[in-house]
C-alpha cells in the first residue's frame, strides 16, 4: 500500500540533503527518491563512477545497509536557482550480515530550485569509503583515486 502522505519538499538547498538521510535511515526509498531530480546522478562510494548504477541502485544499497546515516552540512554555496551543498557523511554499526561497518566521507551535492519553489538534488558524491561498502573490498578511509 502507497504512503497517502505525499514526501516532504525542500524549502532549501541543505534542507534537501537532509530529508534524503532521513529518509534513508528510516528505510524509505520513495522519500529519498522524491529529494532527487528524475535523471539525478547519485555516486555514494569512493569506487562510483555515473555509468556504474542509476540513483534508485546507488540508494537501495545504502539502506540494505539497515544502519541510520549521518550527515553534517559544512556549507551551502548559492548561484542563483543552484546550489553547492557540502557535508560529511557516515554510516557505522553492524550490517544484517552481521558485519562491522565504518563508513566516512566528504561530499557535494548539487541541488536546483524547482518551479513551485521547493529544492531537489540534481547530482550528488559521497565518496564513503572503509570498511563495508556493499560488494566492494574494503579501502583505508581517506584514500582517495
Amino acid at each position: 500500500m502507497r504512503d497517502l502522505i505525499p514526501p516532504a519538499v525542500a524549502r532549501h538547498p541543505a534542507e534537501a540533503v537532509e530529508l534524503v538521510t532521513v529518509a534513508i535511515s528510516d528505510g524509505d526509498l520513495e522519500a529519498a527518491l522524491a529529494q532527487y531530480e528524475r535523471d539525478a546522478v547519485l555516486l555514494p562510494w569512493q569506487e562510483s563512477s555515473p555509468a556504474e548504477a542509476p540513483a534508485v541502485s546507488q540508494l537501495t544499497a545504502v539502506m540494505d545497509l539497515r544502519l541510520p546515516l549521518g550527515l553534517t552540512v559544512r556549507a551551502v554555496i548559492p548561484a542563483g536557482s543552484l546550489a553547492l551543498v557540502l557535508a560529511e557523511r557516515r554510516i557505522s554499526g553492524t550490517d544484517p550480515d552481521d558485519e562491522h561497518v565504518d563508513l566516512r566521507g566528504s561530499g557535494a551535492a548539487i541541488v536546483r530550485r524547482q518551479p513551485g519553489g521547493g529544492w531537489r538534488i540534481a547530482a550528488d558524491a559521497w565518496r564513503l569509503a572503509g570498511s563495508g561498502v556493499p560488494g566492494v573490498s574494503p579501502q583505508p578511509p581517506g584514500e582517495f583515486p
